[in-house]
């Protein structure tokens, strides 16, 4: 998370990255495949699906 977002993506105050994590965790738990879990997303692999 750090590379992908917390420092990748310039913020105008940590006021706003703060804001912007909620969203950005939903993408990275339900949408944004991880290669160490075969592409799946922790979602996916928590739920049992594909």
């Amino acid at each position: 998370m750090l590379r992908e977002w917390a420092y990748a993506i310039p913020f105008r105050s940590s006021l706003t990255r703060e804001a912007d994590l909620p969203k950005r965790l939903d993408w990275y738990n339900t949408k944004r495949p991880h290669m160490g879990i075969n592409g799946k997303t922790p979602v996916q692999l928590l739920n049992g699906t594909t």
